[in-house]
C-alpha cells in the first residue's frame, strides 16, 4: 500500500501543479517525487517478493509456531526487502541520471535516467530480478497448496468422511 501511494498520489498533484505547462514551479518537490517514483518502480516488486515469501512459508508448513526471533527476523527481511532495496535504487538513480528531473506538461516531474549499461544494472534490472524472484515463490506456493489440497481429500477419503 505504501508503495502505491508514493506512486499515485504524487502523480496526482504533479497533474494539477503542470496542468497548464512545463515551468519549474516546484525544484525540491520534484527532486523528492522522482526519486520515490524510482523507489516505487522497485518498492512494488519487492513488495510482491514479500508476500508471496510469507505464503510460500505458509503453504510449506515447515513448524506449528514461529517464535518472537523467528517473527523479528522475517520482519527485519521483509523491511530489508521492501524498504532497503528501493532506497538502494534510489540512491544508485542518483550516478546515473543524466540531469535532475523533466518535466511533462500534465504529467508533472519525471525521472531523468540516462540509458546506458550502467543504468540498466543499476537502476532498471531491479524491478525484473524481484518480479522473477517473486514468480518462483509464487510457484512454490501454488505447488505446495495443491499438495495439500491432495493430501487433505487423501485423508478424508480414508477416513470415509466425504
Amino acid at each position: 500500500i505504501f508503495w502505491c501511494i508514493v506512486t499515485v498520489l504524487p502523480m496526482a498533484i504533479n497533474s494539477l501543479i503542470w496542468y497548464d505547462g512545463v515551468h519549474i514551479k516546484a525544484p525540491i518537490y520534484c527532486d523528492i517525487v522522482t526519486k520515490l517514483r524510482i523507489g516505487a518502480t522497485v518498492g512494488t516488486p519487492a513488495s510482491v517478493l514479500c508476500i508471496t515469501r510469507q505464503l510460500e512459508s505458509i503453504a510449506a508448513a515447515r513448524t506449528a509456531s514461529f517464535t518472537v526471533a523467528d517473527r523479528r527476523r522475517r520482519q527485519l527481511v521483509d523491511l530489508a526487502i521492501g524498504l532497503g532495496i528501493p532506497c538502494l535504487v534510489m540512491i544508485l538513480h542518483t550516478v546515473v541520471q543524466g540531469h535532475r528531473y523533466d518535466i511533462i506538461e500534465r504529467v508533472g516531474c519525471v525521472p531523468a535516467v540516462y540509458w546506458s549499461l550502467p543504468s540498466i544494472f543499476l537502476v532498471t534490472i531491479w524491478g525484473l530480478i524481484l518480479d522473477i524472484v517473486a514468480a518462483v515463490y509464487a510457484v512454490l506456493a501454488m505447488r505446495l497448496f495443491v499438495i495439500r489440497r491432495y493430501q487433505f481429500n487423501h485423508l478424508l477419503e480414508s477416513s470415509k468422511s466425504a
